[in-house]
C-alpha cells in the first residue's frame, strides 16, 4: 500500500512537472532513479542524473534527495560533498547550508571560519528553511524528517557559534530549539549546558540535567572520557558531591537505539568548548520556527529524585593563614594510567578552592626539572598544566625541593609560603646535596608538606617525613589511588586550604 501511494504521488508530482516546462527526457531519468525499489540503488541513480542533470528544480530536487539518503545512512563526507554541489545549484537551500555549518562547527579552527560567520550562514539557511521543497517523490512524512534535521542541524550550529561569543542568552534559544528538533544529539547537548551554566541568569538545573546527559551520549566517541572528565570537575567544582553527580547520570542515561531514523549529527565525536573571544555586537536573531519539546528537562524535578544543583561560589575564599604562594612539586614517574585520574582529579579541585589573592605553580621532576606554569592565580592555567603533564623516569629529587623552594623566595608575592611535595621518596642522580637543599628551603621560609604514594622503603618514608616535619609542615602516604584524594584534602585543610569535597 504504501509503495503504491508513494508511485501514485509520484505520478501525480510528474504530471505537474511536464506542466512547469521541464524536459521529458530529464524527468523520464529522474522518476526512473526515484522508482528503483531499492535504496542504494536508487542513491546510485540518482547520483548519477545530479551530475548529469542542467541546471533546474530537478537537479536541485535530486541533489536533496541524494543529501539526505546520505545524511540517513550516516555517510557525512559524502553528505558534505553533494551538499557544496547543492549550494552551487541553490545557494540559499537550507539543507546545504545545514550540512555545511554542521560541519563548520566543527572544522571551524582549520578551515578558517569563524564564530561570526558561521552564525551568518546559520541565519541564512534558517531564513531561508520556508522555502524549502519537498523532492519529487519523496515521501511526506520523509520530507518533514529531513525538514525537521535541517532545522536543528542550523539552530544548533547558531547556537555553538553563539556560545563560542558568549551570547549566552541568545545561544540558549538556539540550543533549546535544537536538542527540542533532536534529543539525542550530544554536542548539543553539551552546548546547552555550557549556555546554561556560563553567564547571566544561569539554569543550574537545565545545565547539570544535559551536562549529564551529553556525559551518557558520548560514551562511544573518542572525546566521551573527556567529557565526562569535564562534566563531574565542574559539577564538583560548583559545590556538588559524587553521589549527587552519578544520580544526575542515571537520571539521564538513555537507551542507545539502531533505528536508522534516529539521525546522529557527524558532530557527535567532536564537540569543543567555547572560545574565549570577547564577543562582539550582534545582530538580532533570526525569527525561524519553533518545535516545541513533547518534555522538557525541568519536568524531571517534579518527583524530586535529582538532587538539587549545588551553590556556585562566586569567590574563592580566603583562607586563614593569608594569602597564599603554592608550589606543587610532582614527581612524573607517578603520573602512570593508575595513578593520573585520581591524582590530576584532587590536586586540580583543590586548586580550584584557593583564595582569590592565592599563586601557585606546578613543577615536575624526573631526570630533569619542568615547569609546566610559572606562579599564577589562574586555576584553569594549573588544570591545564595538571593535564599535560607525562610520566617519565627519574627522581631527582633534592635538586627539585632546592629549585623549587629558591624559586619561591625569588619570585613569591606572598611571605605564606608552601611546597605540596608528591614524591615516592627516591632521590636518584641529584646534584644538590642535602645540605644546600636544606639551605634553600631555610632561606625561603618555606613550609613543606608531603604525599608519598607506594613509598615502600623505610629511608624514603623517612626523607619525607625528614623535610616535612623540619618545616612544620606534614606527611601523609598513601598505597592506592583511591587513597590519593583523602590524603589530598587533609593535607589541604593542614595548609589553611577549605577542600571539603
Amino acid at each position: 500500500m504504501k509503495a503504491a501511494t508513494c508511485l501514485l504521488a509520484l505520478g501525480l508530482s510528474t504530471q505537474a512537472a511536464i506542466a512547469q516546462g521541464v524536459p521529458r527526457n530529464e524527468l523520464s531519468d529522474y522518476t526512473n532513479a526515484v522508482a528503483r525499489a531499492q535504496a542504494a540503488d536508487r542513491l546510485s541513480h540518482l547520483e548519477r542524473f545530479s551530475m548529469s542533470a542542467q541546471p533546474g528544480p530537478l537537479k536541485i530536487e535530486a541533489l536533496q534527495f541524494v543529501i539526505w539518503d546520505h545524511l540517513r545512512n550516516r555517510n557525512f563526507p559524502q553528505a558534505l560533498t553533494w551538499a557544496d554541489a547543492l549550494q552551487t545549484a541553490d545557494k540559499d537551500n537550507s539543507l546545504a547550508l545545514a550540512v555545511i555549518t554542521d560541519h563548520a562547527r566543527n572544522t571551524w579552527e582549520s578551515r578558517n571560519t569563524t564564530p561570526k560567520q558561521l552564525l551568518a550562514m546559520a541565519r541564512q539557511g534558517l531564513d531561508a528553511l520556508p522555502r524549502l521543497q519537498r523532492p519529487l517523490g519523496m515521501s511526506p512524512a520523509d520530507f518533514a524528517e529531513l525538514r525537521q534535521q535541517t532545522q536543528a542541524m542550523l539552530t544548533g550550529a547558531a547556537g555553538w557559534a553563539q556560545l563560542q561569543r558568549k551570547d549566552y542568552a541568545d545561544a540558549r534559544s538556539y540550543l533549546r530549539q535544537a536538542v527540542a528538533l533532536d534529543p539525542n544529539n550530544a554536542p548539543n547537548d553539551y552546548a546547552l549546558a555550557l549556555a546554561d551554566l556560563d553567564g547571566p541568569n544561569a539554569d543550574l538545573k537545565e545545565g547539570y540535567w544535559y551536562l549529564a546527559k551529553a556525559v551518557n551520549l558520548s560514551q562511544a566517541t573518542p572525546q566521551g572520557a573527556q567529557i565526562a572528565q569535564f562534566a563531574r570537575a565542574r559539577y564538583l567544582k560548583d559545590g556538588g558531591g559524587p553521589e549527587a553527580w552519578n544520580q544526575f547520570l542515571a537520571a539521564t542515561a538513555t537507551p542507545s537505539t539502531n533505528d536508522e531514523k534516529a539521525y546522529v549529527s557527524a558532530s557527535v565525536s567532536r564537540p569543543a568548548l567555547p572560545a574565549n573571544a570577547p564577543p562582539p555586537a550582534l545582530p538580532p536573531a533570526s525569527k525561524s520556527a519553533v518545535l516545541t519539546p513533547k518534555a522538557s528537562a525541568s519536568s524531571i524535578w517534579a518527583d524530586n529524585t535529582i538532587p538539587e544543583p549545588p551553590v556556585v561560589r562566586k569567590h574563592r575564599v580566603a583562607h586563614p593563614g593569608g594569602p597564599l604562594s603554592l608550589g606543587i612539586l610532582i614527581e612524573t614517574s607517578l603520573t602512570s594510567k593508575e595513578n593520573r585520574a585520581a591524582m590530576v582529579d584532587a590536586l586540580s579541585d583543590m586548586l580550584r578552592h584557593l583564595g582569590d589573592n592565592d599563586e601557585a605553580f606546578i613543577l615536575t621532576y624526573d631526570h630533569n626539572l619542568v615547569f609546566k606554569q610559572d606562579l599564577t592565580s589562574d586555576p584553569h592555567q594549573l588544570e591545564q598544566a595538571m593535564e599535560d603533564i607525562k610520566p617519565q623516569k627519574g627522581a631527582v629529587l633534592d635538586d627539585a625541593i632546592a629549585f623549587a623552594a629558591g624559586h619561591l623566595a625569588r619570585i613569591a608575592q606572598h611571605p605564606n609560603r608552601v611546597l605540596l611535595v608528591i614524591s615516592d621518596g627516591h632521590n636518584v642522580d641529584s646534584h644538590s646535596s642535602p645540605l644546600q637543599t636544606s639551605a634553600e628551603i631555610n632561606a625561603a621560609a618555606v613550609r613543606i608538606y608531603c604525599i608519598g604514594m607506594d613509598v615502600n622503603e623505610s629511608a624514603s618514608r623517612y626523607l619525607l617525613q625528614a623535610l616535612s616535619s623540619s618545616t612544620g609542615g606534614r606527611s601523609d602516604f598513601v598505597s592506592d589511588p583511591k587513597q590519593f584524594r583523602n590524603a589530598t584534602r587533609d593535607i589541604a585543610q593542614n595548609m589553611g586550604v577549605d577542600f571539603r569535597f
